[in-house]
């Protein structure tokens, strides 16, 4: 079943976005840009090249840092979590500002596209042309998507449609030669986005303590007490995984809300600088039983292998899993649930979807960039539609997200809670 967002036309520049695509294949090569800086204000990704799909970089931070007891042997709250950020006092504020503005060039949105730019532009000769064509074909698709077929005929000049004809051959024709997916594609423009942005997100994140405005945030730790809790209930296995976890912006949520230990937590992202930054301020606190912390892994979520978590057994491995402000950027939503409902456990597993700006944020961003963010979150009805068609899931709807537009998207945002039967 297709996920749709708004069927609304924008009217808007419409203009100069049809000339936009009126380019030509030269000059789309000399400027290949992925996604507006201003775009990148939500969480967290999940990018990979082709090439890196199924060797995953296991990330277990901090060897010999802090265990779960403090130096008079007391054990501290959510397993000694010493690296729990805390807001940066003005002076550190403005002097990490300072550093972070020379890092990126004297300006975070220029400095972050250049980045973007280089990324793209060190692809493979035969993944940068199948990532221009993917780029200009979803755009173009996205477009006239919500137009009738008169708008179409009125608006679109018919040498367009001969253009978006031939790129999408063209496309075809290296996605065969190459043994090309769409997902690899999109994931392209993912992980180059969120490299490039991930010392930016972070650092701002730290000068705050981590914290997002108050009533964001509250959003945020209702969704995490959900999954923590599923921890906690008669056949737990003490675990929970944490989908496109950035720089590991929802960990100080999820020990707030009872996370006991370290080790109960495995956080993924196709980003690996985005797993760098999570590794450097979570990756230390230990459990002072085992010795195992958090792992950080920087890999497809498509296409992880999660049953080393589970001791060789691809079942029953998570309590919870949590998707925050991260399953609109996965390029198989159908796909990505089923992933998830994979993992969990039965009779109890919960599976959290939440973006704390809400489902109509979502298709801003889908609208402003489709190639990012090619749908919006499902609707309440939509999760009743899916759930039926797909039973073996396992899944029963715990928790309805608001519509978009509703005053209950604007109030609370977007929650969806899954239980696993």
């Amino acid at each position: 079943m297709a996920i749709t967002g708004s069927n609304s036309v924008v009217v808007v520049n419409l203009v100069a976005v049809v000339a936009s695509l009126a380019t030509t294949a030269s000059a789309r090569s000399q400027h290949m840009m992925c996604t507006s800086p201003a775009f990148l204000g939500h969480h967290h990704p999940q990018v990979a090249h082709r090439q890196q799909q199924h060797s995953s970089t296991k990330l277990f931070g901090g060897f010999g840092g802090v265990s779960s007891k403090d130096k008079k042997g007391k054990k501290k709250k959510g397993g000694g979590q010493s690296a729990t950020p805390k807001k940066m006092t003005p002076q550190n504020a403005k002097k990490a500002k300072q550093q972070l503005l020379e890092r990126y060039g004297g300006d975070l949105n220029i400095g972050t596209q250049e980045r973007i730019d280089k990324l793209l532009n060190s692809l493979e000769p035969h993944l940068k042309e199948a990532a221009e064509l993917y780029k200009t074909t979803t755009q173009f698709d996205a477009l006239i998507a919500p137009m009738t077929p008169a708008d179409r005929n009125r608006l679109i000049p018919p040498v367009q449609f001969e253009m978006a004809a031939s790129d999408k051959a063209q496309l075809q024709s290296l996605m065969e030669e190459h043994k090309l997916t769409e997902i690899d594609l999109h994931n392209v423009f993912q992980q180059a986005t969120w490299d490039a942005s991930a010392d930016a997100k972070a650092t701002q994140a730290d000068i705050v303590g981590g914290k997002m405005k108050p009533e964001l945030q509250q959003r945020i730790d209702k969704a995490c007490s959900f999954v923590v809790d599923a921890t906690k209930t008669e056949g737990a296995v003490g675990k929970i995984l944490d989908v496109g976890c950035g720089h590991g912006s929802i960990v100080k949520s999820l020990v707030d809300a009872g996370l006991e230990e370290p080790d109960m937590y495995v956080g993924l992202d196709l980003s690996s600088e985005m797993i760098k930054n999570a590794v450097d301020r979570y990756g230390s606190a230990r459990n002072g039983r085992t010795g195992k912390g958090r792992v950080f892994v920087a890999d497809d979520f498509l296409a992880h292998d999660f049953s080393v978590y589970g001791n060789g057994d691809s079942n029953d491995i998570f309590d919870g899993v949590i998707f925050c402000s991260a399953l609109h950027d996965l390029p198989d939503m159908i796909g990505s649930i089923t992933k998830a409902a994979s993992v969990l456990r039965s009779s109890g597993g919960k599976l959290v979807v939440v973006h704390a700006q809400g489902a109509q944020h979502v298709l801003g961003q889908n609208q402003a960039n489709p190639v990012m963010v090619s749908r919006g979150l499902p609707t309440a009805k939509e999760w009743s539609e899916m759930l039926a068609e797909h039973p073996e899931w396992g899944l029963t709807l715990e928790h309805e997200p608001a519509d978009p537009r509703s005053d209950g998207d604007l109030k609370y945002g977007y929650l969806t809670v899954l239980s696993k039967i």
